[in-house]
């Protein structure tokens, strides 16, 4: 039974091994019934109608209560924050013959006896970081690899913050260690029971302290990898708990004779990029772009999806037999640009039971109306929680506005400043640097957007309410602004990229 379990349904005492001396009077009349004691005896079994007289009774009970000091720690547990214990066990794993050269290099840096102990995978939002991470999660438990986790969630107030990160952890390890780190754990805390309210720093060096306990459990030379899977939605305190996790985790993986290694999955948010950049230690990176074959991936699974409809729903007598079409397909592949989440979000839109799923691809295609349950509504609840985070609301739009624009190269940021003073390149980076989940800097200085569908988004006020960007609007102020500063318009040339 899971410790956890254990601890909910096993009563226990503050005394260890205490001895209950219980002694029952001399009298004529005590009368012991099977009902009388549920404990195991022996004297009396299967005996009925028993009576002691002028007798002396000392009952000994052996109550096993090593336990007691890890309530400390069990009260702190996040089980929804553990694969497969209730919270993420229904997060999707990614399609079969999909990310496989991810996985694969992901899989290598694990089984690489030198290298680096840490790795960051991160990647914009909606690029399938946690269907990587719990179908890793899953191949390594099949093939008897460790592996212990914690999937951070804001949605959900039991682990959107850094403080049951080493308690849950340690909960794992019992499950994967012997009983003696149970013990040790449990000797430790009888001593100290506040180390668990400690510093993040303070928690790992309590880990540290069992790494021989850890050691002496596991097999020779195995490691156990930690995976800590949506650090960006650790957003209790996040400019102090980001960094400290991090850096508390990373000091941890270092350590002389640790028997563990490192796995961070998040979005590429600055204050995560500058705890990595900070460490002693590098830290391998992968970043989930076009160079691992996205699209191909997409493909694989937008038409498996397809197949599966037209096999399972419950209207599929209904669909012709060419459809989808291959316009269809590629549609959705090119508006996904590489992240899965728009190609998730239609499919699981269009494989609804309740609606015939050819009108389901016409709403999500904008041939019909979608009426009060949109094809996107999942998609635009993320753009609208990450816009929200820019402080400067007009020189993000700005920003927006005239991206929607032209594509933006490296000269036409100057558009910007030429427009409104404010836009500097230093306040533009730094709004950019904030919705870095969605929009790319380039390292020529030009700006893109990670979602094709973020342009849909963005020039429709139903969906994007108060970040709604008039894009007629804004070409007549930008090219006003820019009149009024003759001498920067013939220098640069920059008009003809706004004109209608």
């Amino acid at each position: 039974m899971p410790p956890l379990l254990r601890h909910l349904s096993t009563s226990t005492m503050n005394a260890n091994n205490d001895q209950l001396n219980t002694r029952i009077s001399e009298n004529a009349g005590y009368q012991l019934t099977a009902s009388s004691y549920s404990g195991q005896t022996s004297a009396f079994t299967n005996a009925n109608d028993v009576r002691i007289k002028n007798s002396s009774l000392s009952i000994t009970t052996n109550v096993n209560t090593a336990s007691e000091p890890l309530k400390v720690l069990y009260k702190r547990v996040a089980p929804h924050a553990i694969s497969n214990e209730g919270g993420r066990a229904d997060n999707p794993k990614c399609h079969p013959g999909t990310r496989e050269e991810v996985i694969g290099l992901l899989e290598r840096w694990m089984n690489a006896i030198e290298g680096d102990r840490i790795l960051w995978l991160s990647g914009p939002a909606g690029g399938g970081k946690t269907a990587i991470v719990k179908t890793l999660t899953e191949r390594f438990t099949d093939r008897g690899i460790c592996t212990i986790n914690f999937y951070f969630f804001r949605g959900d107030s039991t682990r959107n913050g850094a403080q049951p990160l080493v308690p849950t952890l340690l909960y794992q390890l019992f499950e994967l260690c012997s009983p003696s780190l149970e013990e040790a754990v449990a000797g430790i805390l009888s001593r100290r029971p506040h180390v668990m309210d400690g510093s993040l720093s303070e928690q790992c060096k309590f880990l540290s302290a069992l790494f021989p306990t850890i050691r002496r459990s596991l097999p020779a030379s195995a490691l156990v990898l930690i995976l800590v899977d949506g650090l960006d939605e650790c957003d209790v305190d996040a400019e102090l708990s980001q960094p400290d996790l991090i850096r508390a985790l990373a000091s941890l993986v270092m350590e002389k004779d640790s028997p563990f290694r490192l796995l961070v999955a998040s979005r590429p948010e600055a204050l995560i990029r500058m705890a990595f950049n900070r460490l002693s230690s590098p830290a391998q990176t992968i970043f989930l772009n076009e160079e691992y074959s996205p699209e191909k991936d997409i493909r694989v699974f937008v038409t498996a999806e397809f197949d599966e409809i037209k096999a399972s729903h419950p209207s599929a007598r209904l669909l012709d037999r060419d459809w989808p079409s291959p316009t269809d397909v590629e549609a959705i592949i090119c508006k996904s640009s590489g992240q899965f989440i728009y190609a998730a979000t239609v499919m699981r839109y269009i494989s609804r039971p309740s609606t015939v799923p050819s009108l389901s691809l016409q709403r999500v295609q904008g041939i019909v109306p979608a009426g009060k349950n949109s094809p996107f509504t999942h998609l635009d609840t993320i753009y609208t929680f990450i816009l929200a985070q820019a402080d400067d609301p007009e020189v993000m739009h700005d920003v927006l506005s005239v991206t929607l624009l032209t594509e933006i190269e490296s000269e036409h940021t100057m558009l910007l400043d030429h427009y409104n003073s404010r836009n500097s390149r230093a306040v533009m980076e730094s709004c950019i640097s904030q919705l870095s989940a969605i929009v790319q800097l380039t390292e020529d200085g030009g700006i893109n957007f990670y979602h094709a569908s973020l342009t849909d988004f963005l020039v429709d006020p139903d969906r994007s309410g108060i970040y709604w960007v008039d894009v007629d609007a804004f070409r007549v102020k930008l090219l006003i602004g820019l009149w009024e500063q003759p001498s920067k318009i013939l220098s640069e040339c920059t008009v003809h990229s706004i004109s209608p």
